[in-house]
């Protein structure tokens, strides 16, 4: 984001604003030659939707503006002021080498781990568990000493009934980080693994134990796992079924049927692929 200060939104758009979002202000004159360059790299590099860091312009050419200049002590211009919670945490003032302001700012910019994990939470929010886990994947092989996103990943393991990846992530975190978010996580694991376990899919275990090649009934447990949510399951099962005969009952329809209900989930692009090779 990029604002321009005047003295009618200086407390709000930068002292406010400060207090919820790193704010970079550029104080510049137009007829100083050399704030272009600061000014044109802190727009490239921060840019209009920055998520984490807003570039604020100050011309001090504004008289009613000046004071603030005054007040923070900058000797030079160009300046770049780093504010955060109402108050100044760092500054470069005078012409930079590119090389300073970007060191300057890549100490106020989220890591690669934090933008893919704030992502990630938000998917989460949105219901898109398939796609929150590759985000959130991503994070965790990024910085796996992070024990809350090791969480959220096991929480979009859960939401996409990938239930076994779940319980294996879980189980490697250590009692001390064991939070709340964590409790609530592994608790919706329990209820998940509970109903992934119904009476109905345990007799046709038992049924398909005794008749191992009998496509029927492979059919009705596949649907009874996509069901519990046991759709990676019901996919492996489907496609045994259709790798020996592709026209057999519902098996082709459920199975895509089943890929139509994973959204945007790494799952559907792997087993679309997979029926394509039966298909052509």
């Amino acid at each position: 984001m990029i604002v321009t200060i005047t003295p009618q939104n200086f407390h709000t758009e930068l002292l406010e604003a400060s207090r919820q979002k790193t704010i970079a202000v550029f104080f510049y004159a137009d007829q100083l030659p050399e704030c272009r360059p600061m000014g044109q790299q802190l727009e490239q590099l921060i840019g209009p939707a920055n998520p984490a860091i807003t570039l604020a312009k100050v011309d001090v050419a504004d008289p009613q503006l000046q004071s603030l200049a005054v007040q923070l002590g900058l000797q030079a211009l160009p300046a770049v002021v780093i504010f955060k919670n109402g108050q100044p945490a760092d500054a470069l003032m005078g012409p930079q080498e590119p090389a300073a302001v970007e060191n300057l700012l890549i100490k106020y910019l989220p890591t690669e781990d934090e933008t893919l994990f704030a992502e990630g939470q938000q998917l989460l929010q949105n219901g898109d568990a398939g796609a929150a886990y590759a985000v959130l994947q991503k994070a965790h092989q990024i910085a796996p000493q992070r024990y809350e996103i090791q969480v959220a990943l096991a929480d979009a393991c859960v939401k996409s009934a990938r239930l076994e990846d779940a319980q294996e992530l879980l189980n490697a975190i250590p009692n001390v980080y064991q939070d709340s978010a964590y409790q609530q996580v592994k608790s919706a694991l329990d209820l998940a693994q509970q109903a992934s376990d119904s009476p109905e899919i345990r007799a046709l275990e038992s049924l398909l134990a005794a008749e191992p090649e009998n496509k029927q009934l492979q059919q009705e447990l596949a649907i009874q796992y996509s069901q519990a949510g046991r759709k990676q399951e019901a996919l492996e099962m489907l496609f045994a079924i259709l790798s020996k005969d592709l026209s057999f009952g519902e098996a082709r329809k459920t199975y895509q049927d089943i890929l139509a209900t994973m959204g945007s989930d790494p799952l559907v692009s792997k087993y679309r692929k997979k029926l394509y090779t039966l298909l052509y």
